[in-house]
C-alpha cells in the first residue's frame, strides 16, 4: 500500500512526545456522531476509530470532544489520522474508552477514498467483520465492565425507517447559549430525523435488531433537506442511507457500539461502504437487502 501501510502511516503522524508513562495514541478516525448535551459534559460528540500505533490495530473511543469548540484547525474528518494523549477514565469501564487530552492533539493525514478505499481497508484489517451484534451483546451482558463495545459489523439490513423527530426544534442563525462551563456558543439543533435500522447480523441464532443511526451526517443530512418537507426530507434520507450506502454494489458494514449508562443498548454509529469489490468479493458481499 506504499504511503498507506498502517507503519508508514503511524510514522507520518504529527510528532507528539511522550513524557513519563504518558500514553500517546495515533487514531484513524472512523465515527463521529451527532452532537448530545449530557448533564455532565455539556455538548459533547462521541468519536471512535482504530489505534493504529498497537502491534494490532484496536478499537478505541473518544469521549466527551466538544468538537464545534475545537479550533477550526482542529476540526478533523472521518478517516483523519490523530496523535493525541489519552488518560485513564474515571467513570467509563468499557475498555475502550480512555479519557482523551483533547489539548494535546495533533491532526494528521485524511486517508484517502481512492482505489476502492483500499487504503482505508489496509489500515482497518482484521477488525472489519470480525465480530457480530449478537456476539457484543453476549459479551456485555455477561460482563459490562471488560465485554468489547464496538464492532464493524455485516448487517442483513431488511429497513430503514425514518420519522420526524418530535423533540426538533429549528434555531435561528446566530442563537447562543452558555454551557456548562461559561463559554457561549451556537445553541445546538437537534436532528430533525430519527433514523432506525432494522437488519440481522452474522450470528447463526441471530433474532434480528433494531438500532438508532446517530451518525453526525445522517443529522446534517436532514437538516440540509428539512426546507424541502417533511416527505422529501424524509425520502431522501433513506434513499442516502438505505439505497445509496446499502446498495448490493456496496460491502456494507456498520459501526456499533454501546452506550455508557446502557452497555446493553447498542446504536449504528456510521456506516463502512466501500464498493463491493475492494475486498476482492463479488456484488453479492454487499449489505444483503432482505424483502420487507
Amino acid at each position: 500500500m506504499g504511503d498507506w501501510d498502517r507503519a508508514q502511516v503511524v510514522e507520518r503522524a504529527p510528532h507528539l512526545a511522550a513524557h513519563g508513562h504518558e500514553d500517546v495514541a495515533t487514531v484513524l478516525v472512523t465515527v463521529k456522531a451527532y452532537p448530545a448535551i449530557g448533564k455532565q459534559t455539556g455538548e459533547a460528540v462521541c468519536v471512535a476509530g482504530v489505534r493504529l500505533d498497537r502491534e494490532k490495530p484496536e478499537w478505541i473511543r473518544l469521549f466527551p470532544v466538544g468538537f464545534r469548540a475545537l479550533p477550526a484547525d482542529k476540526q478533523f474528518k472521518k478517516y483523519q489520522v490523530l496523535k493525541l494523549k489519552v488518560l485513564p477514565a474515571a467513570s467509563d469501564r468499557r475498555p475502550e474508552s480512555p479519557k482523551p487530552d483533547l489539548s494535546s492533539m495533533r491532526v494528521g493525514d485524511v486517508i484517502p477514498s481512492a482505489s476502492g478505499w483500499a487504503h482505508r481497508q489496509a489500515l482497518m484489517e482484521p477488525l472489519i467483520g470480525a465480530t457480530t451484534t449478537c456476539e457484543l451483546l453476549a459479551g456485555v451482558r455477561a460482563d459490562a465492565g471488560a465485554a468489547p463495545s464496538l464492532g464493524l459489523i455485516k448487517p442483513r439490513v431488511s429497513d430503514l425507517t425514518v420519522t420526524v423527530n418530535p423533540a426538533y426544534k429549528a434555531v435561528d442563525a446566530g442563537t447562543v447559549t452558555t454551557d456548562l462551563f461559561g463559554h457561549e456558543t451556537d445553541l445546538l439543533e437537534e436532528s430533525p430525523v430519527i433514523a432506525k435500522f432494522r437488519y440481522h447480523c452474522e450470528s447463526r441464532d441471530c433474532g434480528g435488531h433494531q438500532q438508532s443511526l446517530i451518525d453526525w451526517e445522517s443529522g446534517q443530512l436532514a437538516r440540509r433537506n428539512r426546507t424541502r418537507g417533511a416527505a422529501e426530507m424524509l425520502r431522501l434520507h433513506r434513499e442516502r442511507f438505505l439505497d445509496q450506502l446499502c446498495a448490493p454494489d456496496r460491502d456494507t458494514h456498520f459501526y456499533v457500539g454501546n452506550m455508557h449508562q446502557h452497555p446493553r443498548d447498542f446504536l449504528v454509529l456510521g456506516l463502512w461502504s466501500p464498493p463491493a469489490d475492494v475486498a476482492g468479493q463479488a456484488t453479492s458481499a454487499g449489505a444483503l437487502r432482505l424483502p420487507r
